[in-house]
């Protein structure tokens, strides 16, 4: 992210993107103040990217916290104005080891008044718990994704003790909106009437999954449908395939077996049903949803779907027995 310049007055700073958002003497509109958190220097420049997307599609303020070793402390650069149809500005801190009070002063200090304030934090919350809990009480949403890394179950628990701490409003996971084109082929082919009678004998559960995240949310979210609770030895969750991806999803019991293999390049979701002796196969369309189209629809919707908390209630229950 190329920057304007270096500036480390915070009075200068509010100056500096007030100038960019009334340029040419016309105040601009702007949809959202957006606070994007970063602790993880291999992903700094994904996360930079997308922030600019976000930018070039939305007017917003933009305010970049970086967490890493890379941000000199209390420093800032500018970037005025992010092109395209929608124009917004960028301001960038380090804020590596900045009590979660200061930095709370800042965004006061810079975030548009009467605009809404959204939190995107990316990478683990380890040691930082305050400071997320410092920004996540004035975001609507915040939005975390506990996927992509070899502690995505520890990931998981972190955030279901922040979603405790946080009462009425838990942060979106992204892990959770991910999987939800691999329920829409579920909840798809269990309309055929004849799948269907077959559930209620359903008794066990294997996923295979790039990140363990989107496995222990399916098998809650199945659970919670089928009225199973496929703990213990009634499930299996591996981890195989492309990270941040479900790759395959069987259902079975004494007298079915459903099995789907999600083959995401071909956008199909082959699925193989063997009902007594006989067995049906088909292809249904799958369109996986990338991270950036997630982040918008959190973005856009604040919302998630009605159910989560209680999904987030199945999950916190099944980790707390030693799943998966």
């Amino acid at each position: 992210m190329d920057a304007a310049g270096a500036i480390v007055n915070v009075s200068e700073i509010k100056r500096s993107l007030d100038e960019a958002r009334c340029g040419g003497g016309l105040a601009r509109t702007t949809m959202m103040n957006l606070i994007v958190y970063t602790n993880e220097p291999d992903r700094e420049e994904w996360v930079a990217e997308r922030v600019e997307g976000v930018a070039r599609k939305y007017p917003t303020r933009i305010i970049l916290l970086d967490g890493t070793s890379l941000g000199d402390p209390m420093t800032a650069s500018v970037q005025p104005q992010i092109g395209g149809g929608a124009q917004s500005e960028i301001v960038r801190f380090g804020i590596e080891d900045c009590a979660p009070q200061t930095v709370r002063s800042l965004l006061d200090a810079l975030t548009i008044p009467d605009v809404p304030e959204v939190l995107w934090w990316n990478g683990s919350t380890i040691g930082v718990e305050r400071l997320f809990e410092e920004l996540a009480r004035f975001a609507a949403p915040a939005i975390m994704d506990s996927s992509g890394s070899s502690n995505d179950v520890d990931n998981l628990r972190e955030l279901i003790d922040l979603a405790d701490a946080l009462g009425s409003r838990p942060p979106i996971d992204l892990a959770y909106l991910r999987i939800r084109p691999v329920q829409e082929v579920l909840a798809g082919f269990f309309d055929d009437p004849a799948h269907r009678a077959k559930l209620a004998s359903v008794d066990r559960l294997e996923i295979d999954a790039g990140s363990l995240a989107e496995a222990i949310y399916l098998r809650a979210w199945l659970g919670r449908v089928l009225d199973r609770s496929f703990e213990g030895s009634a499930s299996a969750l591996a981890r195989k395939g492309q990270v941040r991806r479900v790759a395959r999803c069987l259902l079975s019991g004494a007298e079915c077996a459903y099995e789907f293999l999600f083959d995401e390049p071909a956008h199909c979701a082959r699925a193989t049903a063997s009902i007594g002796r006989q067995t049906y196969s088909a292809s249904l369309p799958f369109v996986p949803l990338d991270t950036m189209s997630l982040v918008e629809k959190a973005l856009l919707t604040g919302r998630i779907a009605p159910h989560y908390r209680e999904i987030l209630a199945i999950v916190a229950s099944q980790l707390s027995v030693g799943a998966p």
